[in-house]
């Protein structure tokens, strides 16, 4: 008999592929059972090594023995005109039709009634953890003059997510330098070319939660996540890191470092390397950069002044400017602290008004010249000049000479390509606006500062639904962030609802104090969307009169007035704003061009200003209208 029959006799074949039907029905039932029950990924990699293990073993087992009536018995002891070989034969077709309806039913299972995650939309997919403040957006249509060609990652386009590094240490103080551990991990991973890599912002949203790591990477829009825990104790520091892919919870890589602490420098590059050895983002392990080791009580100063910036509240920028000093008086030539503090000063305008815009600026462009000698490639630098380019200087084609370079030494940087985005906004160019706001609020999904600014984008464009939803999505991660409220006033302005802007004036009032600030603005606005027209400018006079003592910006009371048709007070403020160097007047949605007010003095006069009247004649280019909108022009039909 050849040796195909004996295999076929003995029942091999069948054996085999009943084994592999069942095989891959465990396997698929526990696939579902170990995701829900949130095992490691080890867990089902062994569970598949057994599997096959076990495969082999059946082959073997068929051909070298065989059951009959009187047990088990080796097949070379069984007479073969006595076998029953058939009979077992036909119990295993049986045995692999019923499993094969099981495998049926599995599918429809999970077709019909395991109701898909599916992935969230760029920018308005919800949390698990907040309200369900916003519904996908709609894309905008040619009429809004903004293009659809919004970065969207890709499943196959390699994505990270560095996640806070849990504080080991025995001391809560050590808190700020475990976050800064990964968000230093964060900026080497930025650097990496055709990597996307999730926002601080976003990523530290999961801090201090136990959430499924397949949730997180779907809200985070990444398909790999590293996360890890340090240690630090004395002069004794370990560093456990590991990268584990979302989708199947398989560890791809990890490591402990146990190190010391002037040694953490070097750790972060080695995990950045392996990162981007594992993801096959490189050709060759160089990523560009290498650490530069800096005194440990400077490094931690660094650290904590860097967290307190990114807050983007009043008392947390003042303080993070305090500590970021204070580093730099420890080592004098620190360009990253450098360059955070250039930060901190650059966008404390835009988050209150202490200190003149005009002379934060000024701190803003000292550090960031500072930085750039040390460091000409520094992107945080380049970025914050290019904001001192464009709203001090005016000086617009430099500023995106400066921010295209940013983005060019960083694709991922979410800061590099929101201010970008913000300079084209406030030239009037949306098409390139969008794409490059949309493509910060992609990789920072969860930021606040990111969707607002996206909004303004949708603003612009009329897409004022669009602006309430991404407000409201800011607020669902962020219940006292201002410029989302202010967001919301205007879309209601604009639409004629005076009752929700109304609830959202109410709404601020109730909220933290540090909104108070923004409150008498919004009665403004409020006041006059009621027809209490003379309420509305008495509030307005009374917030000229704090300008004039400088209480409060010029242009803050600028964007007040315009927005209630008081063009010569608006006019007035402008100057005011423009011979303090105070730039923060240039976004356009209530001060245009010269064409909204023909026949106001100071609103022409304003707009005859060197800078300013180029500004005018960039907008009119890039096909912005010169005319903002007024309460109620944009009321739904």
């Amino acid at each position: 008999m050849s040796l195909f029959n004996e295999l076929k006799r003995r029942n091999v074949f069948r054996v085999g592929f009943a084994y592999a039907v069942v095989g891959w029905l465990v396997v698929q039932v526990a696939d579902l059972a170990l995701e829900n029950f949130g095992a490691p990924g080890w867990v089902m990699k062994t569970l598949l090594l057994f599997v096959l293990i076990g495969f082999v073993l059946s082959l073997f087992i068929a051909w070298a023995y065989e059951l009959t009536p009187d047990g088990i018995k080796r097949a070379e002891d069984v007479d073969p005109n006595l076998s029953v070989t058939h009979a077992t034969g036909r119990k295993l077709d049986r045995l692999v039709i019923i499993v094969l309806l099981l495998a049926v039913g599995l599918l429809l299972f999970e077709r019909f009634w395991v109701k898909p995650a599916g992935e969230p939309a760029a920018i308005t997919g919800q949390t698990a953890q907040t309200p369900a403040a916003v519904s996908p957006a709609p894309a905008l249509d040619s009429a809004s003059k903004v293009a659809e060609d919004s970065t969207v990652a890709t499943d196959n386009e390699p994505s990270v997510a560095v996640l806070p590094f849990v504080n080991m240490s025995s001391d809560p103080e050590q808190e700020y330098f475990s976050d800064g551990i990964s968000e230093e991990i964060l900026n080497v991973l930025t650097r990496i070319p055709n990597l996307k890599v999730a926002a601080r912002t976003s990523s530290f949203q999961f801090k201090g939660k136990n959430l499924d790591i397949a949730d997180i990477g779907r809200q985070l829009q990444v398909n790999h996540l590293l996360e890890g825990s340090v240690r630090k104790a004395g002069n004794t520091l370990r560093i456990t890191a590991q990268l584990v892919e979302t989708d199947s919870g398989f560890h791809l890589w990890s490591e402990t470092f146990d190190r010391t602490p002037e040694d953490v420098f070097a750790i972060q590059d080695e995990i950045a390397a392996a990162i981007a050895m594992e993801l096959r983002t490189l050709l060759t392990g160089d990523l560009g950069t290498t650490s530069t080791p800096i005194d440990m009580q400077a490094y931690e100063l660094y650290l904590k002044g860097r967290g307190l910036v990114a807050r983007r509240r009043e008392a947390a920028l003042f303080e993070g400017i305090d500590v970021l000093k204070s580093a730099i008086e420890i080592e004098t030539q620190y360009a990253p602290a450098m360059a955070t503090l250039a930060k901190a000063y650059a966008v404390l305008p835009w988050f209150s008004e202490k200190i003149p815009a005009g002379q934060a600026r000024k701190l803003a462009r000292d550090w960031a010249s500072k930085t750039l000698e040390l460091d000409p490639e520094n992107i945080e630098a380049l970025a914050v000049l290019a904001i001192v380019y464009g709203e001090v200087d005016l000086n617009f084609s430099g500023a995106l000479e400066l921010l295209e370079k940013a983005v060019q030494l960083g694709p991922a940087n979410v800061a590099a390509n929101n201010f970008l985005g913000d300079l084209y906004a406030r030239t009037g160019n949306l098409t390139q606006a969008l794409k490059y706001e949309s493509r910060a609020a992609e990789l920072d999904p969860l930021g606040p500062i990111n969707l607002t600014d996206l909004a303004n984008v949708y603003l612009l464009s009329g897409e004022y639904d669009m602006v309430i939803q991404l407000a409201n999505r800011a607020l669902s991660l962020d219940p006292a962030f201002g410029h989302a409220y202010q967001h919301l006033v205007n879309a209601y302005f604009i639409q004629g609802d005076a009752d929700q802007l109304a609830l959202t004036v109410q709404r601020v009032e109730s909220t933290a104090d540090d909104l108070i600030v923004w409150v008498d603005g919004m009665r403004i606005a409020l006041e006059f969307a009621r027809g209490n027209h003379t309420r509305a400018k008495t509030i307005l006079q009374q917030r000229v009169a704090m300008a004039q003592s400088n209480q409060l910006y010029a242009t803050t009371v600028a964007y007040e007035a315009a927005q209630i048709g008081e063009f010569d007070t608006a006019g007035k403020m402008l100057l005011k704003a423009y011979s303090e160097k105070d730039g923060t007047w240039i976004f356009p949605i209530w001060v245009r061009g010269p064409e909204q007010a023909p026949d106001s003095a100071s609103w022409q006069e304003f707009w005859r200003q060197p800078g300013v009247r180029e500004l005018a004649e960039i907008r009119r280019r890039n096909g912005l209208s010169p005319y903002s909108p007024t309460f109620g022009s944009g009321a739904k039909p």
